[in-house]
């Protein structure tokens, strides 16, 4: 049925670390733009307004599940494993996501008028629930993409949405500066990567048509995701709960600089989330066979994670205020306490991330679940009895202590379901490099950040280079792919 046929087993590392080098380096120079033109927007809006933008996305997320239940990444993994369920799957995930969206429409922004949120504020609230109807078709659509690991596709899927934003957000943040604006920007912006995902699809003949509801389905469908719900939700509430719960004690002008810091945060994150993306739908079908795979694998990624995100966060830490003061303008100076905080969450998130999607793999998606779930509890019970107090630094403070929760519930869960090498010796390695560079950082503090970061990646990468953290295997590992790219 389809040209981009599902891989074959052998090679599994090669095909997981080339799956990487599309999903990463792919998205990697747009990210920075992407990066950029955040930085931008928050100067072209001002603490104010980006609060309220903030505000209008977090409010909408808590509700993000509820427009799709879960059903989406079952059907992707389950796409993975049988493609010949690929059509029926993919049609009736795209009913069950049209018909949650429309009532979403109606439900969401009468919500923000039932809480006492603004008119403005509600108005961008149905903006950005529009956003739902079209992702009801375009979800289904990457699904199939990432179930196939097409991931040049998808990675050009990506680069469309993500130009077509850059390019429209520019010329409306320059003419008319407004979280209106901007939110009517991010809903064009979807539509040519939705034709083009159209496109690819029945260009490969990935589904058949034309479309096949099955409404009798969608029950079992939505029982089967509700593993899944239930870790969206919690995550969703882990993600948003804390901007929602700051509109409610502190001003507008302080939500921005709290979203600012995380915003941050979630910019790094999205750099170096290849890895784990990647890894999903391969390992997936490799669990069947051969479990003790996926193990070795988790291993990797952690020691990646540990290489990546450790440096970000020490550095993040001791080059806050100077970062922020860089970046923003004066009205936005007073997020750099906050993101001294909340840059420890990046390692954090990026291990509990991969564990997440190593239980999906492992069909333990209801033990994640069930971790998620406390998580979001302890969130919710720990803003409430400290935003009224610490505002910001109290919400920073919290998205850091329920994550690391999160990451010893994910290990010690994982240790008990693989075999898992262990990475003590790698991570000491990165921390004693981390220890280097911080000393080179605090020792020119008279110096520009950009010299400081520059001198402090630098100083990082020649420690882990003497200390012989990328062992032999990861290095041919390495020149393989990149001898696979060049042919």
């Amino acid at each position: 049925m389809s040209d981009i046929a599902p891989p074959p087993l052998p090679n599994i590392g090669r095909k997981i670390a080339r799956n990487t080098l599309f999903v990463t380096l792919g998205q990697i120079l747009l990210k920075i733009f992407g990066f950029l033109f955040g930085v931008f927007v928050v100067r072209q809006l001002g603490d104010e307004q980006y609060g309220r933008y903030s505000i209008v996305v977090a409010w909408v997320g808590l509700f993000s599940i509820f427009v799709e239940l879960g059903v989406t990444q079952f059907v992707m993994r389950e796409m993975a494993r049988s493609g010949a369920r690929a059509t029926a799957l993919f049609w009736n995930l795209i009913g069950i996501r049209l018909m949650l969206a429309l009532i979403g429409l109606v439900v969401i922004p009468l919500t923000s008028l039932v809480v006492g949120y603004e008119s403005d504020i509600t108005l961008g609230v149905l903006l950005y629930v529009v956003t739902f109807v079209i992702s009801a078709f375009h979800a289904p659509l990457d699904a199939v993409l990432t179930a196939r690991e097409a991931f040049g596709w998808t990675t050009l899927l990506t680069i469309v949405g993500q130009i077509t934003w850059l390019i429209l957000g520019t010329i409306v943040m320059g003419l008319r500066p407004s979280f209106l604006w901007l939110l009517a920007v991010g809903l064009a912006a979807m539509l040519p990567q939705l034709i083009l995902a159209i496109w690819v699809t029945r260009r490969h003949d990935l589904v058949e048509w034309p479309p096949r509801f099955q409404p009798a389905e969608w029950p079992r469908l939505m029982r089967a995701g509700f593993p899944f719900a239930v870790i969206s939700l919690a995550l969703t509430i882990a993600f948003s709960i804390d901007t929602v719960m700051l509109s409610w004690f502190v001003s507008d002008a302080e939500v921005g600089w709290y979203n600012v810091a995380y915003g941050l945060v979630r910019s790094f994150v999205s750099l170096l989330t290849g890895f784990s993306v990647a890894m999903v739908p391969t390992l997936a079908r490799v669990f069947v066979t051969d479990a003790p795979v996926v193990g070795r694998w988790h291993a990797h990624s952690t020691r990646l994670i540990a290489f990546l995100s450790l440096p970000l966060a020490v550095g993040g830490m001791l080059l806050a205020d100077p970062l922020i003061r860089f970046l923003y303008t004066p009205d936005i100076f007073p997020a750099a306490r906050a993101l001294a905080i909340i840059i420890w969450d990046i390692p954090l998130l990026m291990y509990a991330a991969t564990c997440g999607n190593v239980t999906t793999i492992i069909g333990e998606e209801r033990s994640a679940a069930r971790i998620n779930t406390l998580n979001a509890i302890a969130n919710i019970a720990l803003n409430a009895l400290l935003i009224p107090w610490f505002g910001m630094l109290a919400a920073a403070a919290v998205t850091v202590i329920t994550d690391l929760l999160a990451v010893i519930q994910f290990d010690a869960l994982l240790r008990r379901k693989l075999v898992l090498p262990s990475v003590s010796g790698a991570l000491i390695k990165v921390i004693a490099a981390c220890i280097g560079m911080s000393a080179a950082v605090l020792l020119t503090g008279e110096w520009h950040v950009v010299l400081r970061i520059g001198l402090g990646g630098a100083v990082y990468a020649v420690l882990i280079l003497a200390t012989g953290f990328i062992e032999p295997e990861e290095w041919g590992l390495l020149k393989r792919v990149l001898r696979v790219r060049k042919t």
